[in-house]
């Protein structure tokens, strides 16, 4: 049976999050695929210092479409999600986001868009441009955004593009950070603050 929607979820000691972030993604992919679809709900964890992985266990009895790769080397989980992801479409998320951000993305590849974003906030991107452009990249989501960006003006086109929620001026200066991050080599660093 064909998997609609692979949820990707990047993780780092994301422990108060990742519970609400399971169940978000869970509910997106239910709310998404039509009648007889599957969705999946990857989590990859780099290396989390905290109970992220924990927790995982504990929903994969409460989420059968939960798969979860751990140990995945910092900067790296968005190019193992590349390669692993079984769904025709993807969105990657690193941190909690309002759901309708995700299902406007989603949306938007339902409608034909190739990718959609939200600065910082998700990349929705149809598998097989995902595979092409991201199954080597070195970085996080922002550094994803980026890649799928340039990838798309090359071939004359741009992704769907919706403003990020306004978090304030030290989100929107550590946003600026996390783009140029991948730029100098550092792409490991590129994740939500507090991780």
């Amino acid at each position: 049976m064909i998997v609609q929607l692979s949820v990707i979820l990047l993780l780092r000691d994301r422990e108060p999050a990742v519970a609400g972030m399971v169940r978000e993604a869970a509910a997106l992919g239910r709310s998404v695929v039509s009648d007889g679809g599957r969705f999946e709900v990857l989590a990859l964890d780099e290396h989390s210092g905290d109970n992220t992985l924990s927790l995982l266990s504990v929903l994969h009895g409460k989420v059968p479409e939960l798969r979860t790769i751990q140990e995945v080397r910092e900067g790296t989980a968005v190019a193992q999600a590349a390669r692993t992801a079984r769904g025709e479409r993807w969105l990657f998320v690193d941190r909690e986001v309002e759901p309708e951000l995700a299902r406007w993305g989603v949306r938007q590849l339902a409608a034909g868009q190739r990718a959609a974003l939200v600065p910082g906030e998700i990349l929705a991107v149809e598998a097989r441009l995902g595979a092409h452009v991201l199954a080597d990249l070195y970085g996080g989501l922002v550094s994803a955004q980026q890649a799928v960006t340039r990838e798309l003006t090359a071939r004359g086109s741009r992704p769907a593009t919706r403003p990020a929620p306004d978090r304030g001026l030290t989100e929107r200066a550590l946003l600026f950070l996390r783009g140029r991050l991948g730029m100098v080599g550092l792409g490991q660093l590129d994740r939500p603050r507090g991780t």
